[in-house]
């Protein structure tokens, strides 16, 4: 079970939630990254997990809605997002059971190399865009490694933008897999009994700083360069996944 919540872990979730909404805001990814990857320093990463879990269902519903036609982008990537949650109660049951391992290193890994990933800005060509053997090879992956660290983004979004999509339906496919994960994280924190009514009740009231930190980074794109802030953010990320990784 998690464990309660003292004013000090309260003070830092919040300030990690307003942060992590800047950054959703001004580059439209990376919210649940950073709310278990700074949460997972203060709390143990599935209290982190079901914190941050109703902000991004929140926030990526307002991502789905903005951008694309979500039924369209559905009916073509359902096989995918049916297989980016079929492993997350799998990942989550390890995590749980078996609390020993290196999870935080695992996190800080991955964080890593989506960051060195998406700094480098070279993106994947699949010989078969359409192929049934990709989308449920990297959606089964990355339900995986979603159940083991909270991370929604690996290798899913590498198949996402191997894919071609346009912007708009790229940030429709990313919403709709970020929210299918948030749901299938929570549902499976809730399923094996690690979630309570009073840190779900939190999770609700996470919703304020992250919608306030999405406030200022719209605010922030519309003023300075998002290439820039992207490579700075991703800079910052990239120290704080080795940082993860060396002291977990």
């Amino acid at each position: 079970m998690p464990a309660m919540l003292t004013t000090d872990a309260i003070l830092v979730l919040t300030a990690v939630f307003l942060l992590g909404g800047v950054v959703k805001g001004t580059v439209g990814f990376g919210l649940p990254t950073i709310g278990i990857g700074l949460g997972a320093m203060v709390v143990d990463i599935p209290t982190a997990m079901l914190l941050i879990a109703v902000p991004t269902v929140v926030t990526n519903l307002w991502q789905i809605v903005v951008n694309g036609d979500p039924w369209a982008i559905g009916r073509r990537l359902w096989v995918f997002l049916l297989s980016s949650v079929s492993l997350i109660p799998v990942g989550i049951a390890v995590l749980i059971y078996v609390p020993n391992l290196p999870y935080e290193q695992l996190l800080g890994l991955v964080i890593v190399l989506y960051s060195v990933w998406t700094l480098v800005g070279k993106d994947l060509v699949l010989s078969e865009p359409n192929s049934k053997r990709y989308a449920i090879g990297s959606g089964a992956v990355n339900a995986l490694i979603t159940g083991l660290t909270g991370c929604f983004s690996v290798p899913g979004v590498m198949y996402l933008r191997a894919l071609g999509l346009s912007k708009t339906d790229l940030l429709c496919a990313m919403g709709l897999l970020y929210l299918l994960s948030a749901i299938g994280m929570s549902g499976s924190l809730w399923a094996l009994g690690h979630a309570t009514r009073s840190v779900s009740l939190w999770s609700l009231a996470a919703c304020v700083p992250v919608i306030v930190g999405v406030a200022l980074g719209t605010f922030i794109q519309r003023r300075l360069s998002e290439g820039l802030f992207r490579k700075i953010f991703l800079l910052a990320f990239t120290l704080i996944g080795v940082a993860l990784m060396v002291v977990g």
